[in-house]
Parts: structure tokens; C-alpha cells; sequence
């Protein structure tokens, strides 16, 4: 097996990080990934369906970048007013926050959709099970890595995983391979950090021939200290390049190729998830407009906190009152102001209704984020709403999750298959329970589930599936365990029963004198208290 050019575990370039650059427009791309003359040789030379998803990342970078973002891009979210000086600017920015209304979203639907965890089934068991523990080489979980994946593509629209294996010959045993600490593992490449691709025939939907992507590559300075080298990786299928930028000032400065190799997969192994798919790497973000409403209430809550700050102190206005006179000015309750037969005193303040139409405008805000977003997460007046319009309010929201949660297992089918050509092991299959729909069973549900079953309706396997769906039995019960487990006691029962009939029986006879012949031995006599048995018939016998 051959590696695809990383650094074993992809420290630094992997592992969930934010975007390396901010591709938004904002920042700006930095000189080392973007020479001021792009030819069509250039590695990190943007293709036209990036330059196209730029203006859709714009407000989802604000929104990850938090406060710091809004105070480092001021001038462009927060304009000046007019005539107003820079102290008095750089006074009201510095009460700029933005609350981390999107992100939140985008975590507790990744997490509503992981609840339950994902189950992974068939295969090399024991194998799986281990690598399941740590996917990343950092000692990430898959489950935490597919949290991970799923906010990222709820923010931009889609995010990638690349499967990579570390070089040198494959280890004969998991022992062996624990040994060397050697194994497939994933690395998180977001929406923002691809540069450009390619596919196969240039199809809108079609297969990836090229891929271009920006990572961070840690090396060891001196004795402690480490260099942050940015790289440009090229995949294609079969092989891999990594390229460098020198910013030398002589006449070779530009991009070099630092290192190139060959991998055993005949395809670029690159999965992509997708929360609104346009093409092949190219989507919208679903949660645009809620980052657009998240920088709205960033910029109307910095109005309202700095007219608080600079109108909640009323101004003490003194009519009459001799500025040049000797007379120092204290207030207190044990202090009067001397003023002329005609002078005056007042203070000035705002109306509270100043202030309550900009709160009001928060709230509103607020609220239509709490609309937009994914209206299982969001707050929900139950206490009157008909099933119906419930019903319809969900439906929008959760097309976005149904959309996603159907994509996440075939593409972490998929980075299994890769995995286990890399490792030589056979991939298991993917499932995630479905539970974001809240199908929580109440008692009139349980009743008619029970009655369908004992009427042989349904089967017990059917019946206990669905009671572990509704969350009336707790996910750590093992279905085809407890059916086995329930027909076990109910023959234990059964022998149980026979055996204490039988013995009664006994009892019975030896009481009476016993019958050995006649309608009496044969049970049929009337009044008889002789019990039905696998032995004995009973009296009902035909």
C-alpha cells in the first residue's frame, strides 16, 4: 500500500480545523496561494464554480469568525456614521458582538442527527471496532469526526473527508498493525479550502478526475520550535503532488513541486457530504440567510448597546450657572446648586421608547432567526398547535436534514470502502437511525402497537423495533437477543407448568385411590378432578 502524500497522523492540514484562509473576500487570499500573475499552470488558481460559491461564504465566514471577525472587518459590516471621528468609532465597535446564533444551529442539528451514533455492522468486526476509535490518527472517534463533517456541511453546503493510508508495507496482523501505529485514517477538508477540480468528461455530476486543495503542513525548527508551511495538494486517481510557493526574490520565486507519489486506489479518494448539492463540489449554503439575519442583529445590537452607554447617564443641564466662578460643583444629597432668581436646572435623557424600538428590533430578529432555522431546534408553542400545522411547520426545515442524514451514511460507506482497500479489510455496512423526527410513543401508541401484536398483526421483532424507536426501551437493548432471551423463559415456563400439573395430578390420584381402568383411568369422568396434561388429556379429550 502506498500513502497519498501526508504526514501520518495529518497533523496540522486535517482533524476538523477551521478553514486555513478566509476565501470570502474579507481577507483576502494570502500572497503564497495566490502570485499576482495566474496562468493555467498555477496549482492554486481558483476554477470558475469556487470563484462562483465565494459570495455565498462571505456571511457564513463572518459568522464562524464570531466577534473577532466583526471587529477586524468593521469598516465593511459596521459602516461610519457620517462626520463621525475615529474615537467615536472605534468607541461603538468596541461594544460589537456577534452571538453564535448559526453555529449553534449548525451543531445541535449535526447532533440530533448523531444522537443514536453510527452503527456499523458486517465486515472484519474486531478491525472496524478499533478503527472506529480513533479515525483520525489524534484519537478522534468516527462519531465526533461525523459531528465535525456534519456542521461543516450545514455551514457551506458540503465538506469533504479524504482517506489516506501512511506508507511502507502493509502490516500482516491488527497486532502488527497497532505495532507500527499504522492505518487508514480521515482528514476534514472543508468547502472553502478546495481550490479547484476536475471530472471525468467535465460533467456537472460527474466522477472527480483532479482535485486542488490548500493544507497547513507542521515542521520541526531548531531545537523546539516548528515551521507553518502552506501547501497545495493535487489528487488525482492513482497519484498525489503537493506544491510550495517560494517567495525568494530571485527570478525562479513562484510555485515549486515539493513531492509527488503514487497511491493504490484507482480513484480520487475524496468523499464529499452534501446539505444542498448543485453539482459535483459546487452547493449553496442552506443557512445563508440566517448568517445574514445572525450580522443583522450583530449590527442593530452594537446601535443599541452604545446609545445605552452613551444615553442611559442623564446630562445635567444648569441655566444661570457662572462656569468662571469659583464655585466648585458637587452633587450628592447633601449638596445644593446656587443659581440666579432666573436660572434653571434639569436633566436630559432619552425617552425609554428610543429604547424599546431598537430592543423590539432585536427581538424580532431573534425571532425570525428562531423561523429560519430548523424548526425541530427551534422553540415550538405545542400547547395549542394542531398536529396538522405542526406538521407543515417541520416540513421545510426538515428537508434540509432528511437531505443530509440520507447522504452521511453512503458517504461514510464510501470512506469505508476506500479504508478497507487501503487496509485490505472487508468494509462493514453503514446505518444511522433516523430519530430527528422526534417519534417519541405515547400511550395510546404503545396500546394499539401491543394490540396489533397479540391480535398477530405483527411480529414481536416488528412490535420491539418499534417500541425502541418511540424511546419506550433504551438503545443498549439488543433486539434478536431479547427475542431469544423471551422464548427461552417462555419454555422454561411451559416446563415448569407441566411439571407442577404433573405432579398435582399425582397428588390427586393417590388421594383418591387411583384408577387404573374404566372411563375414570382415561380422565372422562364427570366431575372429575383430573388437570389436562401432555401425558393425560383430561376430561376434554375427544
Amino acid at each position: 500500500m502506498a500513502t497519498s502524500g501526508s504526514t501520518y497522523p495529518g497533523r496540522g492540514w486535517g482533524s476538523g480545523d477551521p478553514p486555513l484562509v478566509n476565501l470570502g473576500g474579507l481577507t483576502g487570499r494570502p500572497r503564497s496561494l495566490s502570485p499576482s500573475s495566474m496562468t493555467v499552470d498555477d496549482p492554486s488558481a481558483l476554477n470558475g464554480a469556487v470563484l462562483g460559491m465565494l459570495q455565498f461564504w462571505e456571511p457564513i465566514d463572518i459568522c464562524v469568525g464570531g466577534t473577532a471577525a466583526i471587529r477586524r472587518h468593521c469598516e465593511t459590516i459596521i459602516p461610519r456614521e457620517p462626520r463621525e471621528d475615529d474615537d467615536a468609532y472605534n468607541r461603538r465597535i468596541f461594544h460589537a458582538v456577534l452571538p453564535p446564533f448559526l453555529q449553534r444551529l449548525a451543531s445541535q442539528a449535526a447532533g440530533t442527527i448523531l444522537r443514536r451514533g453510527i452503527h456499523l455492522e458486517g465486515g472484519d468486526q474486531e478491525y472496524w471496532k478499533d478503527w472506529a476509535q480513533d479515525v483520525t490518527g489524534d484519537g478522534t472517534p468516527l462519531n465526533e469526526f461525523c459531528r465535525r463533517l456534519l456542521v461543516s456541511a450545514l455551514l457551506y453546503g458540503h465538506s469533504n473527508v479524504l482517506v489516506d493510508y501512511p506508507g511502507g508495507e502493509q502490516p500482516l496482523t491488527l497486532a502488527d498493525e497497532r505495532l507500527q501505529g499504522r492505518k487508514p485514517y480521515l482528514v476534514m477538508v472543508d468547502a472553502p479550502q478546495v481550490l479547484g477540480f476536475r471530472t471525468v468528461d467535465n460533467r456537472t455530476q460527474g466522477n472527480l478526475s483532479q482535485v486542488r486543495f490548500r493544507q497547513l503542513v507542521s515542521e520541526p525548527s531548531g531545537s523546539f520550535g516548528e515551521e507553518i508551511i502552506e501547501e497545495v495538494r493535487v489528487l488525482e486517481p492513482g497519484k498525489w503532488q503537493t506544491w510550495r510557493f517560494t517567495s525568494s526574490s530571485n527570478e525562479n520565486a513562484g510555485w515549486e513541486l515539493h513531492g509527488e507519489g503514487d497511491f493504490s486506489l484507482n480513484e480520487v479518494p475524496l468523499v464529499t457530504i452534501y446539505s444542498n448539492r448543485l453539482g459535483t463540489l459546487v452547493s449553496k449554503p442552506p443557512l445563508l440567510e440566517v448568517a445574514n439575519l445572525n450580522i443583522a442583529y450583530c449590527q442593530r445590537f452594537t446601535d443599541y448597546h452604545h446609545s445605552i452607554h452613551v444615553g442611559s447617564q442623564p446630562i445635567l443641564c444648569l441655566k444661570g450657572f457662572d462656569p468662571d466662578s469659583n464655585n466648585e460643583l458637587g452633587l450628592s444629597v447633601n449638596t445644593a446648586v446656587l443659581l440666579p432668581p432666573d436660572g434653571d436646572a434639569m436633566y436630559v435623557e432619552p425617552t425609554s421608547s428610543a429604547y424599546n424600538s431598537q430592543l423590539e428590533c432585536l427581538k424580532t430578529l431573534e425571532e425570525q432567526i428562531s423561523t429560519l432555522g430548523i424548526s425541530t431546534l427551534a422553540r415550538q408553542n405545542i400547547t395549542n398547535a394542531a398536529a396538522e400545522a405542526k406538521r407543515l411547520d417541520r416540513i421545510d426545515s426538515d428537508s434540509i436534514m432528511a437531505i443530509i442524514s440520507e447522504d452521511l451514511p453512503q458517504a461514510i460507506t464510501d470512506v469505508l470502502r476506500m479504508a478497507g482497500e487501503y487496509a485490505g479489510k472487508e468494509p462493514p455496512q453503514v446505518t444511522i437511525p433516523k430519530d430527528y423526527e422526534n417519534r417519541l410513543l405515547d400511550g395510546n401508541q404503545i396500546t394499539a402497537m401491543l394490540q396489533l401484536q397479540m391480535q398477530n398483526q405483527i411480529s414481536q421483532e416488528t412490535l420491539l423495533r418499534i417500541l425502541q424507536e418511540g424511546e419506550v426501551l433504551p438503545p443498549y437493548v439488543e433486539i434478536d437477543d431479547e427475542i431469544l432471551r423471551t422464548r427461552d423463559e417462555m419454555e422454561e415456563k411451559m416446563e415448569f407448568d407441566l411439571e407442577a400439573a404433573a405432579k398435582a395430578l399425582d397428588q390427586n390420584v393417590e388421594q383418591q385411590g387411583g384408577a387404573t381402568s374404566g372411563n375414570a383411568a382415561g380422565g372422562l369422568t364427570k366431575g372429575s378432578q383430573t388437570l389436562p396434561t401432555a401425558m393425560r388429556p383430561g376430561k376434554h379429550a375427544s
